[in-house]
């Protein structure tokens, strides 16, 4: 693999760990830990233009997702903790925009390879997470910015569309409009 792709980050990005989960149980995120983190899901939905509202109408059911993954086994808080760490350090090494950049789209670590490192756990554990959970919630409704999400308000995405029932979930059926299959018979 290329050097250069591997060395992001200082000490604390390339310090070594075991490939299993960082240890975290009964251990709590603060306030400070959520918002920190949920700066990192907002981060990629603006580095991939494909929420609106930068990313606040997932923000409850993101919330949903933290609170499921630290309250019940294995916990994650560790691995949260640890992200937070980890962009901290590149936060201070290339500014803010920049770090989320190298973070995603340089951060030479191999999704096959059991993370090793702190950088590689927050790549796997955390950011490969929010971005799944990010496309799941809407990504795919809100993906571009050339109809500004709007066009795809009956998206064909994993969850079909939204909890509140605000929408309709699928396209409705009108059984009096013509259809051309049943005009035939």
């Amino acid at each position: 693999m290329n050097e250069e792709l591997t060395c992001i980050g200082g000490p604390v990005c390339n310090e070594k760990l075991s490939a299993g989960l960082i240890f975290a149980e009964g251990q709590d995120l603060t306030y400070q830990n959520k918002e920190a983190l949920w700066e990192i899901f907002e981060a990629i939905g603006t580095n991939w233009s494909n929420t609106i509202y930068d990313s606040n109408n997932q923000r409850s059911s993101w919330y949903e997702m933290l609170k499921a993954k630290t309250e019940n086994a294995p916990n994650y808080s560790g691995e949260y903790v640890n992200a937070i760490y980890v962009i901290n350090e590149l936060k201070a090494m290339y500014g803010n925009e920049e770090a989320y950049k190298k973070l995603f789209f340089e951060s030479g670590i191999d999704n096959n390879a059991p993370p090793t490192t702190r950088l590689a756990h927050c790549k796997i554990y955390v950011v490969n997470e929010f971005i799944r959970m990010q496309i799941t919630a809407g990504g795919f409704k809100s993906w571009g910015t050339k109809f500004g999400g709007e066009q795809a308000k009956n998206y064909h995405g994993f969850l079909g569309g939204t909890r509140y029932n605000r929408l309709s979930r699928v396209r409705s059926y009108n059984p009096d409009s013509t259809n051309s299959k049943n005009d035939q018979a």
